[in-house]
């Protein structure tokens, strides 16, 4: 995980809170036995805690020694307000193929070893359902939300900033999982979609010398525009020129699994293709975005079937010919899940906490092991 170390200490002490190893008005243990604990430094110890005494988790009471859970009548009554319902709105792109199940799973588990439950909505890109969905919640009292933002075919963040100010208005917890919205700071869980895509081509480039790539990139969104901006830095990074890299923007939300080859809309892929001449490889940056350019592609005469399966989740990195190494990117979706879930509980359980952004790490494997 992403985390300065510091933080790392942050989030282990919050987790005691969170769990009732550490109740109000107890006191933590003192720098040294944290020091030991967590296997940092006392100066990292003491940042992490002047961090939660600033936050008011933490406080140092005037002639008493050592620091203590912070014991607020106002913050306790509000929270317990909050934790009515103990239900917490889950919406999510697809939780019927294995990314967003382990998501959930993830999500699922974590809340559940604090007793809260979850309503899901099943997003399918569809951002009147989302909002259908918004609205039944905000007359149900949820005490939070989980929410990746929609991909819709235009107006990305104008539509989902309306839905996140509608929970706003709310005062509802909120965080955002795997994409968010630009100027939009809220809390905030997902992969470190850049670092990740260029670690990806970087790697694929140097394993088979490849000059000339396609890019095959979809609607906009921030993780699409992350993971374009990774490639590129890949690129150039290798000394590549980034005008020679044939870049083809797809509409993924018409990469339905039940699409066929003779469709349509392959037949449009093919011609954004185009002319691959130079070409030896082609980086896809979600599963849909593979599908929908392996079935093109091998209507092309390229040997790429066992990449027009439905159920390939993450980024790819494919070699034209069909031989040597095809590498993924990885999401860990059900660690993407549970750390969601621990920040949205941390958001609820205290009431004007600072906002958190968290970036985990993909795992780039050769695809097949």
């Amino acid at each position: 995980m992403s985390y300065k170390k510091y933080e790392m200490v942050t989030r282990g002490i919050l987790g005691k809170i969170e769990s009732g190893e550490w109740s109000p008005g107890t006191q933590i243990l003192a720098e040294r036995k944290l020091a030991e604990l967590f296997s940092v430094s006392r100066i990292t110890v003491q940042k992490a805690l002047d961090d939660l005494v600033e936050r008011n988790i933490l406080e140092r009471p005037a002639g008493r020694n050592g620091t203590f859970v912070r014991s607020d009548p106002m913050v306790s009554q509000r929270t317990t307000a909050r934790k009515e319902s103990r239900l917490v709105g889950v919406a999510i792109d697809d939780i019927s193929d294995s990314f967003g199940a382990h998501i959930l799973r993830g999500i699922e588990d974590c809340l559940w070893n604090r007793r809260y439950h979850t309503i899901i909505c099943n997003v399918d890109r569809n951002f009147r359902k989302v909002e259908d969905y918004f609205f039944s919640l905000s007359e149900q009292n949820i005490d939070g939300v989980i929410f990746s933002p929609v991909i819709e075919s235009e107006a990305y963040e104008e539509k989902n900033r309306s839905i996140i100010e509608r929970i706003e208005r709310q005062e509802t917890p909120l965080v955002l999982l795997d994409r968010t919205i630009a100027d939009t700071r809220k809390n905030f869980v997902s992969t470190n979609h850049r670092e990740a895509s260029r670690r990806l081509t970087a790697d694929f480039i140097a394993r088979g010398n490849h000059r000339r790539l396609i890019l095959v990139t979809g609607v906009s969104c921030s993780s699409i525009a992350e993971r374009e901006e990774g490639f590129l830095d890949a690129v150039r990074a290798a000394g590549l020129d980034p005008g020679e890299q044939h870049i083809v923007r797809l509409n993924d939300n018409l990469l339905f699994p039940e699409l066929q080859p003779n469709s349509p809309y392959i037949e449009e892929i093919r011609r954004a293709i185009g002319d691959v001449d130079g070409a030896t490889g082609f980086v896809a940056l979600n599963g849909r975005l593979l599908r929908g350019a392996s079935l093109a592609l091998c209507g092309m005469g390229f040997p790429l079937g066992r990449f027009t399966r439905s159920d390939l989740h993450g980024q790819f990195a494919v070699p034209l010919d069909g031989t040597g190494d095809t590498l993924v990117s990885v999401q860990p979706a059900y660690q993407l899940g549970y750390e969601a879930a621990r920040l949205l509980l941390h958001s609820i359980e205290t009431p004007g906490s600072a906002t958190m952004q968290i970036r985990l790490d993909a795992d780039i494997t050769l695809f097949g092991e």
